[in-house]
């Protein structure tokens, strides 16, 4: 009987494992295989010592052997793909870049003005906000003398640019979307669709992203988008993104520093605020800091122009 209950903490965790195995294999292309692609690597990893601890508890012979070994193996793959999602190599931040930050405040109220002061040492950057509640309020916190602002929907933009066009491309079920177009004196002009997709886990996201897709496309060339920033509620690499925006990079998985998941802020495991960049655009650096308040990390990049 102690025999039997020795396995199953190896198991439960072995089951864990492979649940995410299956979901680096299947990804999100159906609502029920998107919950399996959601189990982030660091919880199978945790599996997998799981996995091994209670390997130990077995009695010791061939049986003991091999669920030790299995269990060093799913650690080492987990851990491989933990690895994935951190960057030890520092990226240059050129000066003559167009620096951004994208953050979905979550509608702060009272919080507002503490949001507002999180945001003074990116100052100087053009700020890319969604669900900016009463932020804006407060922009002279960490707004310049000679800087824009400019609100389209639920997206809020300030910065040292010319905003030559913000306006609300789509507001629905699907999601919300804003384009703005503006002008950097060292990049030129700079075509930017900020994203806030549905948080709902239940909806399948291959069918939300695609429809949503389609409506942002009935109002928007996306061949003349240089970026699509904000809170996809949806991870890196996933197969409903790159289906719904073919032809853009992900910034992090190009030129990512430190550790690349956004959510939930404090501990960090998941990688649904991203930054997507078309070829027109070289992408420098990109990076997700804790601003100290809210929900999500900011996701900080540097993009410039491809010498000719």
């Amino acid at each position: 009987m102690a025999r039997r209950l020795a396995m199953l903490p190896c198991a439960g965790a072995a089951l864990v494992w492979l649940a995410w195995c299956a979901g680096c294999v299947l990804n999100d292309q159906w609502g029920w295989s998107q919950w399996l692609w959601w189990i982030p690597a660091p919880v199978a990893a945790a599996a997998a010592i799981v996995w091994v601890a209670g390997a130990q508890g077995l009695a010791r012979g061939a049986q003991r052997n091999r669920a030790t070994i299995l269990g060093c193996v799913a650690l080492v793959i987990a851990a491989l793909g933990t690895s994935r999602s951190l960057s030890l190599v520092s990226h240059a931040d050129p000066p003559d870049s167009l620096h951004l930050v994208c953050w979905n405040a979550r509608w702060p109220g009272e919080r507002a003005q503490a949001s507002a002061q999180a945001l003074v040492p990116w100052a100087g950057r053009v700020m890319i906000i969604s669900n900016p509640g009463r932020i804006a309020e407060h922009a002279s916190i960490w707004m310049r003398d000679g800087e824009q602002l400019a609100e389209a929907g639920t997206f809020l933009l300030t910065g040292p640019v010319k905003v030559l066009e913000a306006r609300p491309v789509v507001q629905g079920d699907d999601g919300f979307a804003a384009l703005f177009r503006f002008e950097a004196s060292d990049t030129g002009q700079t075509s930017l669709l900020a994203i806030d997709l549905p948080s709902d886990p239940f909806r399948p996201r291959h069918a939300v992203l695609a429809r949503f897709a389609a409506q942002v496309r009935a109002s928007v060339d996306l061949r003349s988008v240089d970026m699509i920033v904000g809170d996809f509620n949806g991870t890196r690499g996933s197969v409903s993104i790159h289906d719904a925006f073919p032809g853009f990079r992900d910034a992090w998985s190009t030129a990512g520093q430190g550790w690349g998941a956004s959510w939930p802020r404090e501990t960090p495991i998941l990688h649904i605020d991203l930054a997507l960049v078309s070829d027109r655009m070289r992408i420098d650096r990109c990076e997700l800091v804790d601003p100290g308040v809210g929900h999500h990390r900011l996701n900080t990049l540097s993009c410039s122009r491809p010498k000719r």
